[in-house]
This record gives C-alpha cells, structure tokens and sequence, in this order.
C-alpha cells in the first residue's frame, strides 16, 4: 500500500493491526506527532544549529517515515540515521528512500542499544519513538549524544504505568510512583523528564525539558544537553513529588505518604521555542489539530505553573455546577490574570491566578443564576 504523509510517499504493509505483530510497525495516528516533531526540531535547529550540519538518530525506525521527514523536509544541512531490528523494516526502508530519493541517510539493521552505544558523542539530536516505554533505550540515547546543546526525543505510550493504572509497571520503568488522578498526563510527562535527567547526572550531564506534549495515548518530551557536574547536581533541585486533594495539588521537594514522584518540577518549555514552533507550523501550513496544540502549549509556556485547576473536579468539590471554560477565561483575564487551557485537559485551566481566585469566579458565575 503506498500512501503520502508530509512530503514522503512511501510503503507500508497492507494489513495493519498497530500490534508488535505487523510485519513492519507504522502507526497513522502519530502523524500529528511526527508533524509537531518537525515544527520543534526546526525551531530547535534555528537556534542553536543554524548554517552546520546535524546528525540525527532515528533509533527504531519502523517504515521509516519519521526519519526520512527529517531528511527531506528539516531546512538545514542533515543526515539522519535510521535504524530497525527488524529485517523487514530495514528493507522497507530502504525502498522507501529510494521511493523519494532520499540520499542524506544512513540505514543499519541492529538492536537500538547496540546502535546507539556504537556512536559515542556522536549525534546533534536522537529520537527514540518506541512502541511503549522508551525506559530500556535512553541510557545508551544520552550516551549518543553530544554533551551540549544537543537534543534528546522521547516518546511513551505506556501511559497506563505513567499516569497510575499500572503503579508497579511505572516503579520499574522509571523509578517513581505515578499520580492517579484525572490530571496525571503533564504528570506523565514530569515523570518521563525526570527519569531521563536523573539518568544523565552519572555521566555529569544535566538534561533540561525545553518542549513536551501529552496527547491521544502517548506523551513526548524534548530535552537539551549541558555538561559538568555542577549543572548536572542541578538536577535534584529541580525534581519533587506532588500529591493530589481534588485537583487541588500540593508539590514539595521531598516524598511521603500518597505522593507521586520523583518527577521535574521546573518549567517545560522554552517559550522561544514553543513560539517559533508554532509559526513554522502554520507557515507549513500543517493541519488544525496540530496548530491547536502548538498554540495551546505556547500560552502555556509563558506560565511556570505545576498542573492545572480541572474546573469540572472543582466545581464538584464545591457542590456547583462548571461555568463554561469561556467564561472563566474571559473573567480571570478582565481580572488582571492570564489563563489559559491546559493543552492535555479540555477541562483544565493554567493561571497565574489563584485557587482562591478561581474559586470566586466558579461562585459568582453560579450565584448569577441562583438568585
């Protein structure tokens, strides 16, 4: 079956079942994360990579479609380095360079650990897009890249032990205990930031979050290099655990009883690159659904905030009914707050506004119509 994704045409197995047993894995629903991967790397290569060559890691390649995207469609000088265990997939995607004549491209059949553990400090960004937990892959990912300024892509869609419904399964993983609550997906991604800094600190290395999403049944975190171990010991100051009362969240830096960690605390993003992301996204012209997320996250970025007020979980703590979204946006900011919707919960709002803040509005709007 030959099908057109991006600028890549390409082939894929006729029968899919989006199962580890497709003859070659390739799953259509992460089309909006490969386009928002496209937006962030080139917004990541326009600060910090402009006029040089970059070497990318595309470490299970599948089809190849993520990584021949990045061949084709970066506007900058690359070569990207795809690989896949598995024999079918190699030969596919070697098909499927020569389907769109691609020629910027290395392509090896190994493990991805023994891939990755034979170029040593050797590529500008690595992407490890899995299907499941990336956890068995990012020691020898963090080990692959360069020490500064280089760039580390992870994807999970094992958001069954990231977000609680499989505590066990996330203690193993990545060494924490997740947050069982409605409001567990930017926990999620906490906790995936924070397993791979703490993994980078033994090689004196300090991984900084600079961009993430959670979205559909995946989440996505992009993180920077530094080195030296002065920066790397920043990393304890920046993880801490977070305990749930009802959406109302408490975060402190040190465990207990009921609290999920360790996780980042820090900011997520870097608003420059939220921002430009989402300009090269429109000016590419992907779709809406990819703008909307881009936008959403890029409001979100100008704020530091830890969670977000789930409006429906505290309207029923207070016994009331939720206004509608709209209206508490418009109310907050005529108050003087910014808000915004949290990019992962419709019904989720970030603010530098208050609880007791939100709170009054939910109260005022209701007794409009009480009286």
């Amino acid at each position: 079956m030959i099908i057109t994704e991006g600028e890549i045409t390409f082939e894929i197995p006729d029968h899919l079942t989006i199962t580890k047993k497709d003859e070659v894995f390739y799953n259509p629903k992460m089309k909006t994360c490969r386009d928002i991967s496209l937006a962030v790397i080139q917004a990541f290569i326009n600060k910090y990579y402009k006029d040089k060559e970059i070497k990318i890691a595309d470490a299970l390649s599948g089809t190849g479609i993520r990584g021949l995207r990045y061949a084709k469609e970066l506007n900058a000088k690359v070569k990207v380095f795809l690989n896949d265990i598995n024999p079918n997939a190699y030969r596919k995607i070697l098909q499927n360079a020569k389907l769109n004549d691609i020629s910027n491209i290395e392509v090896s059949n190994e493990d991805a650990n023994t891939f990755l553990s034979r170029h040593f400090r050797f590529f500008d960004i690595v992407d490890i897009d899995p299907f499941g937990s990336p956890s068995p892959y990012i020691d020898q990912a963090i080990r692959s890249l360069k020490t500064k300024n280089a760039l580390l892509c992870l994807t999970a869609t094992d958001t069954s032990a990231l977000c609680g419904r499989a505590k066990k399964s996330c203690l193993r993983k990545y060494l924490a205990v997740p947050l069982r609550s409605k409001d567990c997906h930017e926990f999620a991604l906490r906790i995936l930031a924070g397993y791979a800094m703490r993994m980078a600190t033994k090689y004196e290395l300090f991984l900084k979050p600079i961009f993430c999403h959670s979205t559909d049944h995946y989440v996505r975190v992009y993180l920077i290099t530094d080195r030296g171990a002065k920066k790397a010991d920043k990393t304890f100051k920046m993880l801490g655990y977070v305990k749930d009362y009802d959406g109302i969240k408490e975060v402190r830096n040190y465990g207990g009883e009921g609290f999920s960690g360790p996780l980042y605390i820090g900011n997520l993003y870097d608003s420059d690159i939220a921002k430009e992301a989402l300009e090269i996204a429109e000016k590419r012209g992907f779709e809406k659904r990819v703008l909307k997320i881009l936008k959403l996250i890029y409001d979100e970025s100008k704020l530091g905030q830890i969670g977000c007020y789930d409006i429906h979980q505290i309207s029923k703590v207070l016994k009331t009914s939720p206004p509608p979204m709209n209206e508490i946006l418009s109310t907050l900011e005529n108050n003087g707050f910014y808000a915004t919707i949290a990019h992962y919960n419709p019904k989720g709002i970030k603010t530098n506004a208050s609880l007791k803040d939100v709170i009054e509005v939910i109260l005022k709007y209701n007794n409009r119509f009480e009286r």
